[in-house]
């Protein structure tokens, strides 16, 4: 886009890059560490990719490049950084084809740039990119908070130079920190701009203040001149004069001019809402608006008719009663009502007041094609241009001034007969990206811009009605016509408007309108643009005059700049505003609260140097959610300009709230990560170190001869049980009673004789392991001759010999049926369960399954009937219904049968078999007790708990997935609330002016998985954590001679854990440590695994609470009654106060609102719920039912339904309704009868005393009470004797969050007046 008007500029030889070669330039720009992948983050929709265009730069084009490189230039070419979105999404389109050596990013705002609030952030998203498109403002931010050092960077690249003025971005980036940097002698990047006019307006000043900012020389190509003018095609200037338009109103315009005209201002709903809501925010809005008479419903309705009259005389009759057909029917379309099910809000009731105002305007639409005299003159002329245009591949843009003009504009040119069949219309206008801004329905605004854009450059539509976005920097095709509807407002649009028309043969229209004066029609294009610039001098005057006022009294050059001296970051009294904006935004999210600042004006009497221009100063009011010390705030200096009064005051609240350490040092509202050490996001699933096995170290006691211990352990199953030592070297730990399960109906019982330890064996040296090992798995594999790492002693001596030691018979086996085993002498001694006699060999009918060669058994001789030894048994957890038989699955009276010749009956009972067999499970359980030792003696002795506590650590650390007798999930249901109140108390206590919307993010980062999971690791804890279940598939023991000679031999590895359970684990410890010792041990616990916090106890925090309370604070007379219905007496009444104040009341004094008490009555309730559910005993609840009772007693739904229940009567007496009396026979008037009384109770519920300002919120409350009305007795009915919890009729209540606020604010109130959670 050169042009002659071109322009250029880039940095003094300043710094290394100045001296370089083209050539180098090249290399730095795609030196890419090998990365060729294009990480951009552009969040544009998929659309067909337009197929790779290779560019060959130009020599005047390189002539510029070349001379960037010298000094800093501003030239007619354009890159990087973008004044508008749409223009930086292009820009980066093109540079990414064409750079992909290197990566590159575009950022823009929807990438939610504003919630990089931290330079981490930004280092990781330019982690690797070397080429950054964005618009100014985002690079001025992330220079200004410190977060981009400009010594980072080594070319800024600045599209659209001309705009580097004032107060834009650019100019203040590089008045504010490329000059001071540069003034010190540090790095600075080139700069090169880029500008297809320097000029803005004919003031050639103009020139050296735009060099002066950007440190820069304006050039344009001297070398390659003559190529740089092949490129430009100058268009043909056409001037088309039309005459004067006599305006004929129709029906339908008298009509909507009637309805304006008819609005009573006091009907207003924005009027009604300041009036009836009497904080001081709203009394000074009403004041401004009855002074400006400016509100939503007026403006719009002014505008409206405005907007329709403008139409009706530019383009005629028709098209104004089309665009009022049209607004009025997108506008009644759009109901709120259908939309957010409500009218009762105030943007509800604004749409229905302006709905019955349109109503009254009957507009139909009108007939589908123009008629005669039904369109204006210039209109007429601009179909005469577009009919009489002849070229075949006609590509033309028809710019006009207003955006509805494009809606109207662009319909007219589709539907009329002179233009409809040839020419495929489209229409642009701007767009904004604003969040939360209403749109305007007034411009008929379209979604399809940006695709009405993309089929103009792909040629599928050859005519654009735009706007003046299309003058400035977006990529359209070249043009061979552009017609301006409208005259151009000043030099610089007509100059971009007339480049636009570039392809040869092109001709650019402008419609002129005749006057007496002077005859339009000769004049040439040059007089044109010489009168152009008068105008555009003669309207900068007028603005310049009518800007005077609010410009006056500019802020001083010694006024203070807020800067930290860490980072660098700074803000000056012109961003304050906007910042102290986003500040109150971040607040909270809480309801029927404005979070807004607002400002208060005064006048000042008495100006020294001007009397006739009043002095003022301005007073800023915050959010009542923030203390009271930090909620007001008045400009420093008096100032001729309101507005510099307020950015002032804006600037000294904005100063204050980062002394209270509320904004952190990028200068940015405080984050949770301002104050605690960042955490990488939590894994689903994390490689941790290998478990603990205790069993080397057993080994090597073993081997140095230490003095063994023994513990006194009884195995029983009914009547039937064994008693025995177990012997180790080290302290054998305690074992609680456990159960292990044989099959699905029968189980044994291990119970550890607490307090009983010997220093041996019942027996010196008595070990009777092998022995057992022998008796439950000799058949399945040889023993061999080596210690086990535990000592199994029984009270009576067994040898080997007793195994299979008798013959059997019919006389024996009737005395030992169930007490001892039979074995197969045939099979390695296989242990058999005895079950009958049999005298002759029986039918293989009755036998479920014959052994090989039973057909050929003798027939006439004794077989026993038997049952199979298990292979695996001593199971943690019932089995499965499932692993049981299936009722009448084996009808045969016999299971298995085996001659009596081939098998011999053990000499002792076959408890000591089912003991054998019991070893593993027992042994396992001795393992995971002595790593939850381990961890008790090593890690958790600073927590105060003993050996006592070790059942509890061994709850703790195994996990539901490795099926012990016991895991951690009722107890980590426990710590999840301990941590969460102990977080609370201290967050509370510690940051005592950071607002609950601050405390609550921070105490969903100390406690968030993600934490606990990085502490568990760090603290080593991944090694004590049992996970893994136990099985006896293919278990064979491991020996005291294996551990040595090969320690390693058992070693398991790394290990792939959730990374939740570590988390669950951190909990799990510590509701160990409460149930322990109370809150203290807890909390001792919790600074082991998180130190980076400083933990105080609970008391210290309560009394820090408490003193910061006043004492002086007296009830409100409407709250006298609430300390009976709440049945406390406050000590100090302003807790009381402050728990039932609601944000939104941010009247005069008002001290805090119930915010921060509700943030504490959150976490108290909750404690106080899962406590009384873990300690239900009879029997203990599972943790699901925890869960799920947790969840129906603390939900918002049941909160709210209490606080609508509860109530305190109040007495009131209603005079009955009067009677009709007939006059007395001595009267002629009716007899006067003293009316009679009816008293009765009216009950105040406890949400009635909550204090707000909110006029929805008491709609709401208004609505709310008829639906509890209507549903109390069915709630009633549901909660006391219902068979289901009521989770659909508490959710059809529909109660906002507010109620249950008030009841966990007023809880938490109690808590710090009182102390006590009992």
């Amino acid at each position: 886009m050169a042009s002659e008007h071109g322009g250029s500029s880039s940095s003094e030889q300043d710094d290394e890059l100045s001296a370089r070669p083209l050539e180098e330039l090249d290399s730095i720009l795609s030196s890419s560490d090998g990365s060729t992948q294009d990480d951009s983050n552009s969040g544009s929709t998929e659309e067909e990719l337009p197929t790779p265009v290779t560019m060959t730069a130009r020599a005047y084009q390189l002539e510029m490049l070349e001379e960037s490189l010298k000094q800093n230039i501003i030239v007619a070419i354009a890159w990087f950084l973008a004044p508008t979105v749409s223009l930086a999404e292009q820009q980066f389109e093109a540079i990414r084809a064409q750079t992909q050596g290197v990566q590159s990013r575009l950022i823009h705002g929807a990438d939610n740039v504003q919630a990089w609030s931290s330079k981490a952030v930004w280092n990781a998203v330019l982690l690797n990119i070397r080429i950054v498109v964005s618009t100014y403002q985002i690079l001025f931010d992330a220079v200004a908070h410190a977060f981009v050092p400009l010594s980072s960077l080594g070319l800024i690249v600045i599209d659209e130079a001309h705009n580097s003025v004032k107060m834009n971005a650019v100019a203040r980036l590089m008045r504010e920190h490329y000059s001071p940097a540069k003034a010190k002698g540090e790095p600075v990047p080139h700069i090169l701009g880029l500008t297809a006019s320097p000029l803005m307006t004919n003031n050639l000043s103009d020139i050296d203040v735009l060099e002066e900012t950007l440190h820069a020389v304006c050039k344009t190509p001297s070398k390659h001149r003559d190529e740089l003018m092949t490129q430009v095609n100058r268009p043909e200037m056409v001037a088309v004069s039309y005459p004067e338009h006599n305006t004929q109103t129709s029906p339908t315009m008298g009509r909507l001019k009637a309805a304006y005209h008819g609005l009573d201002f006091k009907d207003d709903p924005y009027i009604r809402h300041l009036a009836a809501d009497k904080s001081p925010r709203s009394r000074e809005t009403l004041r401004k608006v009855l002074e400006t008479r400016r509100t939503y419903c007026r403006t719009q309705m002014e505008s409206f008719y405005a907007r329709a009259r403008d139409i009706c005389r530019q383009i005629g009759p028709w098209a104004a009663d089309y665009y009022i057909w049209r607004v009025i029917f997108t506008f009644l379309k759009h109901d709120p009502a259908k939309a957010a099910h409500q009218t009762n809000d105030l943007m509800g009731q604004e749409w229905k007041y302006l709905a019955d105002a349109f109503l009254k305007v009957d507009a139909q639409p009108p007939p589908e094609t123009p008629a005669a005299n039904t369109l204006s003159p210039k209109v007429e002329a601009l179909l005469d241009i577009l009919e009489s245009h002849q070229q075949a591949a006609l590509v033309g843009i028809v710019f006009v001034k207003e955006r509805a003009t494009v809606a109207v504009l662009s319909h007219i040119l589709s539907v009329h007969p002179k233009t409809g069949t040839r020419y495929r219309v489209g229409s642009m206008v701007g767009t904004s990206r604003l969040p939360g801004k209403r749109q305007d329905f007034l411009d008929l605004s379209q979604k399809d811009y940006l695709l009405s854009l993309q089929t103009f450059r792909k040629g599928t539509t050859n005519l654009l009605v735009a706007t003046s976005v299309l003058e400035e920097g977006i990529d359209v095709p070249a043009c061979n016509l552009v017609v301006c509807f409208d005259e151009p407002g000043n030099l610089k649009s007509f100059i971009q408007r007339r480049g636009r028309a570039r392809m040869s043969a092109s001709q650019l229209y402008l419609l002129v309108q005749e006057s007496p004066d002077t005859d339009t029609t000769s004049r040439d294009w040059q007089t044109l643009e010489q009168e152009m610039k008068r105008k555009y001098e003669d309207e900068m005057r007028e603005n310049e005059r009518l800007k005077e006022i609010e410009d006056a009294g500019a802020p001083p050059l010694d006024y203070p700049i807020l800067r930290d001296d860490e980072t660098g970051a700074q803000i000056t009294i012109h961003d304050a505003k906007a910042h102290l904006e986003h500040f109150c935004a971040t607040i909270s999210t809480r309801k029927f609260v404005n979070w807004s600042p607002f400002y208060v004006v005064h006048d000042l009497t008495g100006n020294p140097v001007d009397a006739q221009k009043p002095l003022r100063k301005a007073t800023v009011h915050l959010p009542l959610s923030l203390a009271l010390e930090l909620r007001t705030f008045t400009s420093l200096y008096a100032w001729a300009s309101e507005a510099n009064a307020c950015k002032d005051a804006a600037f000294q609240a904005y100063a204050k709230l980062y002394e209270a350490g509320l904004v952190n040092r990028h200068l940015l509202p405080i984050r949770e990560d301002d104050l605690l050490k960042e955490i990488e996001p939590r894994m689903g699933m994390a490689t941790v170190g290998e478990q603990m096995n205790p069993w080397p170290m057993v080994a090597k006691a073993w081997r140095n001869g230490v003095t063994t211990e023994g513990r006194r352990v009884t195995v029983s199953s009914g009547e039937v049980k064994v008693e025995l030592e177990i012997v180790l070297p080290v302290e054998v730990p305690y074992m609680d009673e456990f159960e292990l399960y044989w099959d699905h109906k029968s189980s044994w019982v291990v119970r550890m004789k607490d307090g009983e330890v010997s220093g041996g064996a019942i027996t010196e040296g008595a070990d009777h392991t092998s022995v057992l090992f022998a008796m439950a798995f000799g058949h399945r594999w040889t023993l061999v001759e080596k210690q086990y790492p535990v000592r199994f002693a029984l009270d009576r001596d067994i040898k080997l010999e007793d195994m299979g030691a008798t013959e059997i018979s019919q006389e024996l086996m009737e005395t030992a049926t169930s007490t001892h085993l039979v074995r197969d002498i045939n099979n390695h001694n296989h242990p058999h369960f005895f079950l009958d006699w049999i005298s002759t060999k029986p039918s293989p009918d009755f036998v479920s399954k014959t052994y090989l060669g039973f057909d050929e058994a003798p027939e006439d001789v004794p077989y026993v009937s038997i049952r199979n030894w298990p292979k695996k048994a001593g199971f943690f957890r019932p089995l499965h219904p499932n692993a049981a038989p299936a009722p009448g699955s084996n009808t045969k009276p016999y299971p298995r049968v085996l001659p009596a010749s081939q098998l011999r009956v053990d000499k002792v009972p076959a408890v000591y078999a089912h003991l054998g067999l019991l070893i593993p499970a027992i042994t396992h359980a001795l393992e995971v007790h002595l790593v939850a030792k381990d961890l008790l003696d090593s890690r958790l002795g600073q927590t105060g708990m003993t050996a006592s506590d070790l059942s509890l650590v061994v709850t703790a650390i195994s996990a539901s997935a490795a099926r012990g007798p016991t895991d951690y999930e009722r107890v980590e249901f426990l710590g999840d609330s301990i941590l969460k109140f102990c977080t609370t108390i201290n967050c509370s206590a510690k940051y005592l002016k950071y607002p609950e919307g601050r405390l609550s993010p921070l105490k969903d980062k100390i406690v968030a998985n993600s934490r606990l999971f990085r502490a568990a690791v760090d603290f080593g804890l991944d090694r004590y954590i049992i996970h893994k279940a136990f099985t006896m598939h293919k278990w064979r023991p491991t020996y005291v001679e294996d551990l040595l000679d090969n320690p390693s031999a058992t070693a398991t590895g790394p290990r792939m854990l959730s990374t939740k359970i570590l988390a669950d684990v951190v909990e799990a410890l510590i509701a160990a440590c409460y149930i322990s010792g109370g809150i203290p041990k807890s909390l001792a616990c919790i600074s082991l695994f998180l130190p980076d916090f400083e933990w105080r106890s609970i008391e210290h925090g309560r009394e820090v609470l408490y003193n910061e309370a006043p004492a002086d604070e007296a009830l409100p007379v409407n709250m006298l009654r609430l300390e009976s219905l709440i049945g406390y007496t406050f000590t100090k009444k302003s807790l009381l106060v402050e728990a039932m104040t609601h944000p939104s009341y941010n009247a005069r004094g008002i001290r805090a609102s119930l915010d921060r008490l509700e943030f504490l009555g959150d976490a108290i309730l909750d404690f106080i719920v899962v406590n009384a559910l873990f300690t239900i005993s009879s029997p203990p609840l599972e943790n699901s039912a925890l869960h799920l009772l947790r969840t129906a007693l603390v939900n918002a739904d049941i909160l709210a339904f209490l606080v609508m229940e509860w109530s305190t009567p109040q007495d009131r007496v209603d005079p009955a309704p009067p009677s009709s009396r007939t006059p007395s026979a001595h009267h002629h008037q009716p007899q006067i009868i003293p009316p009679s009384l009816n008293p009765s109770q009216t009950f105040l519920p406890l949400w009635s005393f909550l204090r707000h300002s909110s006029p929805d919120m008491g709609y709401t409350q208004r609505i709310t009470a008829l639906r509890h009305a209507a549903m109390r007795d069915s709630l009633l009915q549901s909660l006391n004797h219902g068979t289901h919890y009521p989770w659909s009729l508490l959710a059809r209540l529909q109660a906002q969050k507010f109620y249950s606020d008030v009841f966990e604010a007023v809880l938490g109130a109690v808590w710090v007046d009182s102390g006590s959670i009992g």
